[in-house]
């Protein structure tokens, strides 16, 4: 039966919806070296809806701007060509991940909850260890988790079974995931980024986040953040299955990486940085408001 659903999962990641349009040419103009301002707003202001998360994320308290950001144009030069691809990524997939009306599912709100959560810890631990890129490790945070709505839209069944587990077993999800379907959130999470051909950051994230160690060097630092900010999500209470209870972070493979790649994390105090993510509550409400409209 295994190896049956792993033909199937396989085949039901093609048969997702594709990313939207705009995200499509966005991409390609991502690597696209000769494009400018000007020619990203344009592409953006395609999209109403995307136009409008946009310049919600961008006036958010995630980017704290002293003044109001009231234009596309004026967004993408405040928060430059790269940031903006991103949150239009994540908004993008945000969406095409919602299921169809009448499809019954795992609890998104109480998901969505713990992704943003993950999210913006990671960008305040990136800060703390003066790591750049904070908007990419910020938003491939944000979409980390994205196989388990996969592996709930095409298996809901036995997918309640898993997460019912993690707490009656104390297992963590990936360890459900395996003893009840034979394949993980993880691996499928990474189908889906390389189907739609997400930056490579975004694909490392959601495969490797329980397997810091194997994550490419180049996004490994980026890897072990999200890794270690998904269990401090969830020992901040955003959780989302799995007994996360008596987690040593020091010991953790993410941290021995991170601290490794970027000795400045051990001057961290991570009781303090723990204790302070208390204030963190309005900016993780106020973005999965965002990405729900």
């Amino acid at each position: 039966m295994i190896k049956d659903l792993k033909k199937k999962l396989e085949g039901a990641v093609n048969l997702l919806p594709p990313i939207p349009v705009v995200m499509a040419e966005l991409l390609r103009a991502l690597d696209d070296e000769n494009t400018d301002i000007n020619s990203l707003a344009r592409i953006i202001s395609k999209d109403p809806s995307m136009s409008i998360n946009v310049l919600k994320v961008a006036n958010s308290a995630f980017y704290r701007f002293p003044y109001k950001v009231s234009a596309i144009d004026h967004a993408v030069k405040m928060l430059g060509i790269k940031e903006i691809t991103m949150i239009c990524i994540a908004c993008g997939a945000y969406g095409a991940l919602k299921p169809p009306r009448g499809v019954q599912t795992f609890d998104t709100n109480k998901f969505w909850k713990h992704s943003v959560a993950t999210a913006v810890i990671a960008k305040r631990l990136s800060n703390k260890a003066s790591m750049k890129d904070l908007g990419a490790v910020y938003l491939s945070g944000l979409l980390h988790d994205v196989g388990k709505v996969i592996l709930d839209r095409f298996v809901h069944e036995i997918y309640e079974i898993v997460i019912k587990a993690t707490g009656d077993e104390c297992i963590s999800m990936i360890e459900a995931e395996k003893k009840f379907l034979g394949e993980t959130h993880d691996i499928v999470g990474g189908w889906i980024m390389e189907q739609w051909r997400l930056p490579e950051i975004f694909i490392d994230v959601a495969r490797h986040h329980h397997s810091v160690q194997d994550a490419p060097e180049k996004n490994r630092k980026a890897v072990a953040v999200c890794s270690i900010a998904d269990q401090l999500a969830r020992i901040q209470g955003f959780r989302f299955g799995g007994d996360m209870s008596g987690v040593i972070l020091s010991e953790t493979e993410a941290f021995k990486v991170l601290e490794k790649a970027n000795p400045k994390i051990i001057e961290i105090d991570m009781v303090k940085f723990n204790w302070d993510l208390e204030n963190a509550d309005d900016e993780i409400v106020e973005m999965e408001s965002i990405l729900k409209n």
